[in-house]
């Protein structure tokens, strides 16, 4: 069974991917976890504060997982696909996380990362390795590591930062964009690895 402070962060991340920071409220954080608005405000003295413990929460375990995909030891194209199936999995289930993410960067910088791995300072060497060595033995064309990590990042994030506008100008309903994103993981996949045929 749920501690009071754990059942009222599973109920504000229901709210909050219902509804957006912006127009969540506590009183409905509150009621969705069944417990009084007092009660609330004693866990969380504030809307912030709890959206803040939620990311933190599950960029603990999503950036580690997320690294470790791209910095293992599967093969090279296998490991593309991985990584994008992964990140759009999570950009399917945790909405608010990418936009969070940028206004914390923005915000505080490299320690916003440090401070949720406890001073660690995440990398990706062993993947940049990775891709110097398909480019050494032929196996993709020639292309700096880092702009290949920003073309997929780009391709898997932009669109859930970009939900609403994109809603707007295809008329898509919300259930017609999760089908959109699922179908995404294949099609990132395709150009990234096309893009990069020798």
């Amino acid at each position: 069974m749920n501690t009071p402070e754990e059942e009222i962060l599973v109920s504000a991340f229901q709210v909050f991917v219902e509804k957006g920071f912006e127009n969540a409220t506590m009183q409905e954080i509150a009621e969705r976890a069944g417990i009084k608005r007092t009660v609330l405000n004693y866990y969380f003295r504030s809307k912030k504060l709890l959206y803040h413990q939620i990311a933190k929460t599950l960029m603990r375990q999503a950036l580690p997982q997320m690294l470790k995909v791209l910095n293992g030891d599967l093969p090279f194209e296998e490991k593309i696909a991985s990584f994008v199936n992964n990140y759009i999995e999570l950009g399917l289930k945790n909405p608010f996380m990418p936009l969070f993410i940028i206004n914390e960067l923005n915000s505080l910088g490299i320690k916003f990362v440090e401070n949720l791995l406890d001073g660690e300072k995440p990398t990706i060497e062993p993947f940049i390795t990775q891709v110097n060595t398909e480019i050494k033995e032929g196996r993709i064309s020639p292309i700096e590591p880092i702009q290949l990590f920003m073309h997929i990042i780009s391709l898997c994030a932009f669109p859930v930062l970009a939900k609403p506008m994109i809603m707007l100008v295809t008329q898509k309903n919300e259930n017609e964009f999760k089908e959109l994103l699922k179908s995404r993981k294949m099609e990132v996949t395709r150009m990234i690895l096309k893009s990069i045929k020798p």
